[in-house]
């Protein structure tokens, strides 16, 4: 009778993890752009940063001058902007050696487009990249 009772345990545990790992497939990948129904209008907006940003080191996300917020290591900004023309600012927080790197680019958002960018951490630089995060292999 015992090991009936300790198989339909497995039998219910293995299913859930089915469960999970179908509907965490199902989310993977780039679905992270917002449909046309959604943006009703609007543009969309999507910053990833960078696995090896650096240690100890967050980016700050500024939108025409208003910062937005700041992210630390796996995580990204989604947001709806309206159209027209945007300047993006990203920093680096805390600034090691009190050495902030500011980078700027200004884009014209369209009605109903969704843009995505990558923010990297340069030697001399932080760089705005377009399209999502991009996998760069393995780092040695």
């Amino acid at each position: 009778m015992k090991n009936y009772y300790s198989s339909s345990k497995l039998i219910v545990l293995l299913f859930a993890a089915m469960n999970l790992v179908i509907s965490s497939a199902i989310y993977a990948g780039g679905g992270y752009d917002y449909s046309r129904s959604e943006l009703m209008g609007n543009s969309g907006l999507t910053i990833f940063r960078e696995a090896d940003f650096g240690n100890e080191m967050g980016l700050s996300i500024s939108i025409d001058g208003i910062p937005i917020t700041t992210l630390s290591r796996g995580e990204g900004y989604r947001a709806m902007l309206r159209p027209g023309r945007h300047v993006l600012t990203v920093t680096n927080t805390p600034s090691p050696y009190g050495k902030t790197k500011f980078t700027h680019r200004t884009v014209n958002f369209v009605s109903g487009q969704n843009y995505s960018f990558t923010a990297l951490w340069e030697v001399e630089t932080i760089l705005l990249e377009d399209g999502g995060y991009v996998y760069h292999g393995f780092y040695r």
